[in-house]
């Protein structure tokens, strides 16, 4: 494991100097991570991110920094916050001046965590990787995100780039790694039965109009476990892409089964968000990041 950590450091050191950092791969990145919070702004009424109580807004109380946040600082007009964050969001996914949405998306995402009482772990990831990614918006010279890099000689910069980006593949690594790990700590992954206590699950289980498809499923005890014991052994897969060798077929192979996977749990779960989110994640995670994806999207 020491050695695949090293070869991993190794190739990231050999890269700096010579491989273009700046593609269309992270910003298809961030275009995933600004939808994961656009749908929850324009499809989830305020008064239920934000909800009040005798007029005045109820408050996380674990953040001391909550009082920067843009829904605190507009906490009279949270209607006119959701719609200067609206508008950074659909800025971030044009991909126009990505030096300055970059911070400003940070901003957005970092507010809506400690602002909404609505928040799950997607909110937490993409506060995360929004701030990661700052120092690769503001040394990108383009114009555009979706427009093709130029080659430039910026060694020293590149080398900063790789090396965010290799903090971020750690980071992404142990997200899977602790989901894994803490099932193992519950009598319920253990025995396999968890899947069957989550699809039927009164607030998070199984919307009641998909109830009849899933239900035939969760009768069959094979299936349960298999579904429990899977969960595990693929976050387990995805945290070893970490020491994996990389390849063409592996990379797309791991992506297209991570979006599935991230796929059923909004499908039955609702979490249409942190689906998102996971996806843009899972983007920077496993996609070569020199890589220009073969996209027709504001083409330069």
């Amino acid at each position: 494991m020491l050695k695949q950590i090293k070869n991993s450091i190794d190739n990231t050191i050999n890269q700096t100097y010579t491989v273009n950092p700046w593609t269309n791969v992270y910003g298809l990145s961030r275009t995933f991570l600004a939808l994961s919070l656009l749908v929850n702004l324009i499809f989830t009424g305020h008064t239920y991110l934000f909800p009040t109580n005798n007029n005045i807004q109820l408050r996380q109380l674990i953040f001391d920094f909550e009082k920067v946040s843009i829904f605190s600082v507009l906490d009279k007009n949270i209607h006119l916050a959701c719609i200067i964050s609206i508008i950074i969001l659909l800025m971030t996914i044009t991909g126009y001046l990505p030096q300055i949405t970059g911070i400003l998306h940070w901003y957005i995402t970092y507010s809506y965590m400690t602002s909404s009482i609505l928040i799950e772990g997607g909110d937490q990831i993409a506060a995360i990787l929004t701030l990661l990614l700052i120092p690769v918006t503001l040394t990108d010279n383009r114009i555009n995100h979706w427009h093709k890099q130029r080659n430039s000689d910026r060694k020293k910069t590149k080398m900063l780039i790789w090396s965010i980006y290799f903090i971020i593949t750690l980071q992404i690594s142990i997200i899977y790694f602790h989901a894994a790990i803490a099932k193992l700590f519950s009598k319920e992954w253990l025995n396999g039965t968890a899947t069957y206590y989550w699809f039927t699950h009164n607030i998070f289980g199984v919307s009641e109009y998909l109830k009849f498809l899933i239900q035939p499923f969760l009768s069959n005890s094979f299936i349960v476990v298999s579904l429990t014991w899977g969960t595990i052994i693929f976050e387990i897969i995805l945290f070893g892409w970490l020491f994996m060798k990389r390849n063409l077929w592996n990379w797309k192979l791991l992506f297209l089964l991570g979006v599935l996977f991230h796929f059923s749990i909004a499908f039955i779960h609702g979490l249409i968000s942190f689906m998102l989110t996971m996806i843009g994640a899972l983007i920077l995670y496993l996609i070569p990041k020199n890589k220009d994806l073969k996209l027709k999207i504001w083409k330069q």
